[in-house]
């Protein structure tokens, strides 16, 4: 028997966790570079066409994220679901770029999603003070 492929993973959690962990990446290797060239030609290189980017790379794992049929219909799933359409919308769309501020609510909604999970595991979650 075949083992299942998927070049961008396959999961709900595991899926969640591949599209955030390219934040890091991005600081470390990528924005860093990227803030330095701009600062040389700040006319060729936005903050839109980085974060155009960095959406076009990270939410390739948004093509298979699994939203349990449990959570399908409740908050949890919905919001998964918006942040997959959103941003394969703006990885994939190519119609408008993101701002800043779309990349913030992003964020803020996967924060959101990652404490619906843990109040329906019943795992008390307290937000963190330090952002």
């Amino acid at each position: 028997m075949k083992k299942p492929e998927s070049e961008f993973g396959r999961g709900f959690v595991y899926n969640l966790i591949l599209f955030a962990k390219h934040w890091a990446w991005a600081e470390s290797r990528w924005l860093t570079p990227y803030r330095k060239l701009r600062k040389k030609n700040p006319k060729l290189f936005s903050d839109e066409s980085a974060l155009e980017l960095w959406f076009n790379g990270a939410s390739d794992h948004f093509y298979e994220l699994e939203i349990p049929s449990q959570w399908k219909k409740k908050k949890i799933g919905k919001l998964a679901k918006w942040l997959q359409d959103r941003c394969l919308y703006w990885g994939h769309g190519f119609q408008r770029n993101p701002t800043l501020k779309d990349f913030d609510e992003v964020f803020e909604k996967l924060e959101e999603l990652g404490r619906l999970i843990d109040k329906e595991l019943k795992v008390v979650s307290i937000k963190a003070d330090w952002n």
